[in-house]
């Protein structure tokens, strides 16, 4: 029996991280997608960097936390590149297809009323 791929961070530096969601995180099936640039490449924008992107759905608040759901995050992208600039240019990309696709970065004060039902669970 075949196992689906799993997506992970082949490199320790995160250089980018983008955390997108298409509906309220608080409401089960809410769909969110999260993109990322990693490399092992602390001081440099020469090297290998790797972009990844994962979409999964929340499963509501429970005890008092976001809970996820049971399902497996879907790898959206996961493709290394040669240099920080082509790579970042492929995480603008994605995050902008993403945002064309209804999902949006939480405002300040959307963390804000989402942290508050958090505490009101």
């Amino acid at each position: 029996m075949a196992t689906a791929k799993k997506a992970y961070a082949r490199y320790f530096i995160v250089r980018g991280f983008e955390t997108m969601w298409h509906g309220d995180p608080a409401q089960i099936g809410s769909r969110f997608r999260t993109f990322v640039i990693t490399s092992n490449e602390f001081n440099s924008t020469q090297g290998t960097f790797q972009v990844y992107g994962l979409e999964a759905a929340s499963a509501g608040v429970k005890d008092k936390r976001l809970a996820a759901s049971d399902e497996e995050p879907a790898i959206l992208f996961d493709k290394d590149f040669n240099g920080l600039d082509s790579a970042a240019k492929e995480f603008d990309r994605l995050v902008t297809d993403a945002q064309k696709g209804g999902f949006q970065k939480m405002t300040m004060m959307e963390t804000l009323e989402f942290e508050d039902k958090l505490r009101r669970s």
